[in-house]
């Protein structure tokens, strides 16, 4: 009997985060959060969450960038205060831009992005 094949780690990398404590956005504006690599991954998990006392909603807009142009939405996040959202995409392509847009109405939001990338 042959021996099992050795395992292979997998490799999960945090490829993009925002400022450590959060980035905040007075409400009814928006904010470019960053561009991401992903070409390197085969997938992706993105996390987001609101934090807590945040004044309205924010929606985050992963879009699909190549070169300088913005081609198209991966997906629209819609958080709410007190809230986070997990999920996974194969990779769309080669950059996303990310960019945060707080709902109308008072006060401030914060919030806290992260995208980790995973490669067999």
């Amino acid at each position: 009997m042959s021996p099992a094949p050795a395992m292979q780690p997998t490799q999960t990398t945090l490829a993009f985060r925002t400022q450590l404590g959060g980035v905040t956005i007075p409400a009814g504006q928006s904010k470019e959060l960053g561009v991401v690599d992903v070409a390197p991954f085969e997938r992706i998990r993105v996390v987001a969450d609101e934090r807590v006392g945040s004044g309205t909603g924010i929606n985050v807009r992963l879009t699909i960038t190549e070169g300088n142009e913005l081609v198209a939405q991966l997906d629209v996040l819609h958080l709410m205060p007190h809230s986070q959202i997990t999920r996974v995409y194969e990779v769309p392509g080669t950059k996303l831009t990310i960019f945060a847009d707080a709902a109308g109405g008072s006060g401030n939001d914060a919030l806290d992005v992260l995208i980790y990338g995973y490669k067999d």
